[in-house]
């Protein structure tokens, strides 16, 4: 598969990567003054995080934001937030720039306008960590949800759709917005979700718009 990077092992794939991702960034705040990045929730990337928050760089210039959320408070087990927060910026990446997507958890509608003020920024974003389901959703993108086929094609930041697991209201950016970014990369393990990367255009999946823009497919088969 064109642009798959493989390694032996989960560690050895977050500390390349890690390394890819601080040279960006360093890069890009040499050039501009400041960087983006947007990063994907759930348990795969954590270590990778906790990794790259060690790196040594201007993090009070990088603006950190989600890729996707789960609308539910930074008090749930669920948060993506909550889980940036206490892997990526606990170390040298303490003082980055980080922009919510849930800041009014009681009302679903409202977050969402507040959510897109919040995360301008992310325009054109320096770099993208994109994960993928088995069902080959990515970011908050799910197959058959009407919510999310119209938010793989819109042209607004963000939107909420529906996810078929619980917590099931989600926040995520748009297709194009994603598209957007400069250097996409998206992390899988196990041959399982490498098997549904390789059918993701012939089945349709979510993952499959994104195919294209990807820079790296970072893969193990150790999960």
């Amino acid at each position: 598969m064109e642009r798959l990077i493989s390694f032996e092992s989960k560690s050895l794939l977050e500390a390349d990567l890690a390394q890819r991702i601080a040279a960006i960034l360093r890069m890009e705040i040499e050039k501009k003054g400041s960087a983006t990045l947007l990063l994907s929730g759930g348990s795969t990337p954590k270590n990778l995080y906790e990794k790259l928050g060690a790196m040594e760089l201007d993090w009070a210039n990088v603006h950190v934001g989600l890729v996707d959320e789960r609308f539910v408070p930074q008090t749930s087990p669920y948060s993506n937030e909550t889980l940036i927060r206490e892997s990526l910026m606990t170390g040298n990446a303490s003082n980055a720039h980080f922009h919510s997507m849930v800041i009014n958890s009681m009302n679903y509608p409202e977050n969402l306008q507040l959510a897109i003020t919040e995360n301008e920024v992310f325009r054109n974003t320096d770099v993208i960590i994109l994960g993928m389901g088995d069902d080959g959703h990515t970011a908050s993108l799910f197959p058959n949800d009407e919510l999310s086929e119209s938010a793989a094609n819109s042209k607004e930041l963000m939107a909420n759709t529906t996810s078929p697991n619980e917590p099931s209201k989600r926040i995520t950016f748009c297709g194009p917005i994603l598209e957007e970014g400069k250097h996409i990369f998206l992390m899988i393990t196990g041959s399982k979700k490498l098997d549904v990367l390789s059918k993701s255009k012939e089945k349709n999946y979510p993952i499959q718009q994104f195919v294209p823009y990807i820079e790296g497919i970072y893969f193990t088969e150790n999960a």
